[in-house]
């Protein structure tokens, strides 16, 4: 059975079909696809240091663009007492250099929790929490944030993010919006596209 068909129990037959199709996430299988970024941006200024240092770490970068291609794969990997990795890769062509944006989301079915690992090594721990929308939508929003999984970060440092995933019915695509903010700081990252799945 699906991984995220048991994380989310009632839940995932509420998902939109074809996003029921795209999460049916088995250990040995992986979901690919491509498509186009309309929009990818930043925020605040202050945070450009952090921007140049994070693709050292396949984590966030400085470019921002529009109509930006892209690709993405996700795949399933058991790790045993019913824990399993969901391992994220995502590469946007920007007109002057391809960026590279990975991340590992771990469910463990024993409690019902999910979190993702952010960054190479995993710098950051971030709960997450999932809710399906009355029109069949994903939303992931994330919770309590811990430095290398062990110290607490309080409110004003957390990165707080926001997914919602579809599909669009009348265009047959998947759609993605994603914000991360900071409640100083405003707007870190915003991106919204649209993609298809890659079957073959």
């Amino acid at each position: 059975m699906s991984v995220y068909k048991q994380l989310l129990g009632e839940d995932f037959n509420k998902l939109h079909p074809m996003l029921q199709h795209r999460y049916d996430t088995v250990p040995g299988e992986a979901f690919r696809a491509k498509g186009i970024m309309k929009t990818i941006k930043h925020g605040s200024p202050l945070l450009f240091p952090f921007y140049q240092a994070a693709p050292l770490m396949d984590f966030l970068f400085p470019e921002q663009g529009t109509d930006i291609p892209f690709d993405m794969i996700h795949s399933c990997i058991d790790q045993g007492e019913k824990t399993y990795d969901i391992e994220w890769s995502r590469n946007f062509y920007f007109p002057e250099k391809k960026r590279t944006f990975n991340s590992t989301t771990r469910i463990d079915l024993k409690t019902k929790h999910a979190y993702d690992l952010l960054g190479k090594p995993a710098m950051m721990h971030s709960n997450l929490l999932l809710d399906v929308t009355k029109e069949g939508r994903l939303i992931t929003r994330t919770n309590a944030q811990h430095l290398f999984g062990i110290i607490p970060l309080p409110s004003f440092f957390k990165g707080k993010a926001i997914v919602e995933d579809g599909f669009d019915d009348a265009r047959g695509v998947y759609t993605v919006h994603a914000t991360v903010y900071n409640d100083i700081l405003g707007t870190i990252m915003m991106y919204a596209g649209e993609f298809q799945e890659l079957t073959t």
